[in-house]
């Protein structure tokens, strides 16, 4: 395992992972295939308008005609080539530490939503200096996304074992507990797809669920 993580290791593992399927192939996201999702990732890096409709549903319409139009406009190969190569000189995803802070997991969970389209969930080998910033990531995520839940929400990491993320308060509690980059799949929305053991009543964690739209 690897003591030093660079972002670029993200982007050419999930670059691999799309080289190996077929653009017809599932992928976690509902509704697209291999080619939908190399489409989206070239968009949000090259095509500010279309990445906006991202976030900002207004523009969610302009996104999936976007996505829509280089999927069916440029051939599966070359956009996968064209994502390895790095954004355009004058993306904004060019600038000295965007790649780290805003590719590193979205690549990473993009990698998982090909490798784990088909069904199969078998996480990759271990890296420690990811599952360190995996760490750190969940627990943003957490705060951001279950900081509704009517539950208090623990986080715990398997290896190495230290003091749990706490989220909310309250008597009930659900303990999300994995590697630290299987919790951050789970909190991006890949549940089903995730390594996470989920542990509380089945009342507490239907309502944490329903809060987050997890």
């Amino acid at each position: 395992m690897s003591q030093h993580h660079r972002p670029s290791d993200q982007r050419a593992a999930l670059c691999d992972a799309l080289a190996a399927v077929e653009p017809t192939a599932p992928t976690l996201c509902e509704g697209w295939t291999a080619h939908h999702l190399a489409a989206h990732v070239w968009l949000r890096e090259n095509d500010p308008l279309a990445a906006a409709g991202i976030v900002a549903k207004p523009l969610a319409l302009h996104t999936a005609e976007r996505i829509e139009e280089v999927r069916s406009g440029q051939p599966y190969t070359e956009l996968v080539d064209a994502i390895r190569r790095g954004p355009a000189r004058l993306s904004p995803f060019r600038l000295p530490g965007v790649e780290a802070a805003a590719n590193t997991f979205e690549f990473f969970v993009h990698c998982e939503d090909v490798r784990r389209g088909a069904g199969d969930h078998t996480p990759r080998p271990r890296d420690a200096a990811l599952e360190n910033l995996a760490w750190r990531r969940a627990g943003t995520l957490a705060r951001l996304s279950l900081r509704r839940s009517p539950v208090a929400v623990w986080l715990e990491r398997d290896v190495p074992r230290g003091e749990p993320v706490r989220i909310g308060h309250g008597p009930d509690i659900v303990t999300l507990s994995g590697p630290p980059s299987e919790l951050v799949l789970y909190l991006f929305g890949r549940r089903d797809a995730a390594r996470v053991e989920v542990f509380g009543e089945p009342a507490a964690i239907a309502a944490m669920i329903r809060a987050a739209d997890l």
